[in-house]
This record gives structure tokens, sequence and C-alpha cells, in this order.
């Protein structure tokens, strides 16, 4: 599963815009949303559904832009 995460320099911390099941989906959104707003950076994020001690999912960059 491979999240995507988009940051503004007006948000506090980046919001995830979408959950995708291939890599390829996810770079495609990705690169839709920073065509449409210049200004923002996005993080897409791959996990497998684990999680750690504290019930947090557990989660690794795959890439940025």
């Amino acid at each position: 599963m491979y999240q995507v995460y988009i940051d503004k320099p007006s948000y506090f911390e980046p919001d995830m815009a979408g959950e995708f099941k291939d890599l390829e989906s996810a770079e495609a959104f990705a690169k839709k949303e920073k065509a449409a707003d210049d200004e923002i950076s996005y993080e897409i994020k791959e996990t497998n559904g684990t999680v750690n001690s504290y019930g947090e999912l557990i989660a690794h960059v795959v890439k940025r832009g």
C-alpha cells in the first residue's frame, strides 16, 4: 500500500491525500497534484500494515518531490 502526503507552506504538517495499491498510481496522482499547484511538495510512503509498539503504522518514504 502506498500513501501520498501533500505539504504546502501554509500547512502545519503534511496531509494524506490518498492511498494506492501500486507505486505508479501514487506517482501519477502526486505529479498531477504538483502540476496543479507548484507550491506544494509531496511524499510517497510505503506500508505493509505493520505497527510499532505504540500502535502507529510503520511507513517508509519511497519518493519525494
